[in-house]
C-alpha cells in the first residue's frame, strides 16, 4: 500500500472547518484514501502546541483529535525517541543555511527512512529537501 507523509498544516488544517485549506485537506484525504499515512509524536506536539492557547475546547478538541490519530489504523504513529531526537538534529546541523525546525528534520528523516516521497503539507521547506508536497490548494 502506497505511503504518505503529514504534517502539522494538514491536521490543522483538517480540525478547523474554518482554516482556509480545510476543504483542502479533506479532497487530499478523499483522493489518497487508500493508502498508509505516517506521522510522528513531534508533528502532533505541534498541533496540540498550536491549539493550546485557544481556550478549552479548542485544547479538548485537539487532544481528541491526537487521541484519535494515534489509535487509527491508518495512521502509523513514531514515537519522538532519543534516536529520532538526534538523527533530526544532525539534519538540523547540516541545514544551517535553512529555516528547518527540529520537527520538520525529524519528518524528513522519517521519510527517507521509510522510502516516502509525498507529504501532506504547504511547507516549502520540504520541496528544499526534494519531497513532492501535496496541498491541493484552494
Amino acid at each position: 500500500m502506497p505511503t504518505v507523509f503529514v504534517d502539522t498544516w494538514y491536521f490543522i488544517a483538517r480540525a478547523q472547518k474554518f482554516d482556509p485549506y480545510h476543504a483542502a485537506a479533506l479532497r487530499l484525504a478523499r483522493a489518497y484514501g487508500e493508502v498508509t499515512f505516517v506521522t510522528h509524536d513531534g508533528v502532533l506536539t505541534e498541533v496540540l502546541a498550536f491549539f493550546s492557547a485557544r481556550g478549552k475546547f479548542w485544547r479538548e478538541s485537539a487532544a481528541s483529535f491526537v487521541r484519535d490519530v494515534i489509535t487509527n489504523p491508518k495512521y502509523e504513529v513514531t514515537p519522538l525517541s532519543r534516536e529520532l531526537f538526534e538523527r533530526a538534529l544532525s539534519l538540523y546541523e547540516r541545514r544551517a543555511d535553512k529555516e528547518y525546525s527540529l520537527t520538520d528534520c525529524a519528518s524528513m528523516h522519517l521519510m527517507r527512512y521509510h522510502d516516502i516521497d509525498h507529504v501532506f503539507t504547504d511547507d516549502h521547506h520540504f520541496r528544499q529537501e526534494g519531497f513532492t508536497v501535496l496541498c491541493d490548494a484552494p
